[in-house]
């Protein structure tokens, strides 16, 4: 449930209005929830007066993955917001080939915990499998609304990576359509004729480890495809240490070393901006301080 006070401003608004345009809450989201003023339930159409009291329920949606206790690493939590550090190697949601033990299963239990009903986990974004890294789950539909709405949430994601060879351009930006051909899991550059989706990287070097031909880079996405940082960086003939599927596989090293870091958002609730960053897990620590490898 979620509460609200109606400023003086906005007296004689209808309260559907007053969800809508003041508080970002989408026409679909509006068609899952109940609206009670002052304590009474009424439609979207009744006129609210200021200082009014504004309670929202949502229709609980319910889920069948089952609830898995799980070692969460949450880094950040308020009423609406779950963010999480992914482990590596963990499976955000259950696809047809995994359908126990991901991270779905840990935030199904972890919410039952909290409010005694198994719930919907509402994912903001996802990784790969082998991408550690932030995760954003909404704990509800006003949230999730509100991180997706450009015009009122600003929302950055920053990634860490370590890529083979000496990167010599400090900053730069890829911008690269990128596509699928045929059935293949793998993406690569694709003209947006050939129906490729544009797609925008920001990258800057971090540090140049000489003595192992590797380079630590700071990536920013402007676009959200499919391995679009994986498929960038291949690209321009640094492919990420790990990665199996667009480059570069080393004795020593079972994952592509690509880490989600840190997230620059607009909190739903206050409305500013605020920082979440994680540590870089120890497969890539370990590089970076000088451990050989291959």
């Amino acid at each position: 449930m979620k509460k609200y006070i109606i400023e003086p401003e906005y007296h004689g608004y209808k309260v559907g209005d007053y969800l809508k345009e003041v508080l970002g809450y989408s026409s679909r989201s509006m068609r899952k929830i109940d609206i009670f003023l002052n304590g009474k339930k009424v439609k979207p159409n009744k006129k609210v007066r200021k200082l009014n009291r504004v309670l929202v329920k949502e229709h609980n949606k319910g889920t069948n993955i089952e609830p898995i206790k799980m070692d969460l690493d949450i880094v950040y939590e308020d009423k609406n917001l779950i963010i999480l550090n992914k482990e590596p190697y963990l499976i955000v949601h259950p696809t047809k080939k995994k359908v126990d033990k991901t991270l779905a299963h840990g935030i199904v239990y972890y919410m039952k915990e909290q409010t005694g009903e198994i719930m919907v986990p509402r994912f903001y974004n996802r990784l790969d499998m082998n991408t550690s890294g932030i995760i954003v789950v909404a704990k509800n539909g006003f949230a999730q609304t509100f991180l997706q709405n450009k015009e009122k949430a600003t929302v950055k994601k920053y990634y860490q990576t370590i890529v083979k060879g000496i990167v010599e351009e400090n900053e730069f930006v890829i911008e690269e359509s990128i596509g699928r051909v045929g059935e293949s899991l793998k993406r690569e550059l694709l003209s947006t004729e050939d129906g490729g989706q544009t797609a925008k990287t920001a990258v800057k070097v971090l540090k140049r480890m000489d003595g192992q031909n590797l380079t630590l880079l700071e990536v920013e996405l402007f676009t959200g495809r499919t391995h679009q940082i994986r498929v960038h960086l291949s690209s321009i003939g640094h492919p990420i240490l790990g990665d199996e599927l667009y480059g570069w596989m080393v004795e020593g090293v079972k994952r592509q070393l690509l880490h989600a870091y840190k997230l620059i958002f607009t909190n739903p609730d206050t409305g500013k901006e605020e920082t979440v960053t994680t540590t870089l897990p120890d497969d890539m620590e370990k590089i970076i301080k000088g451990e050989v490898i291959g």
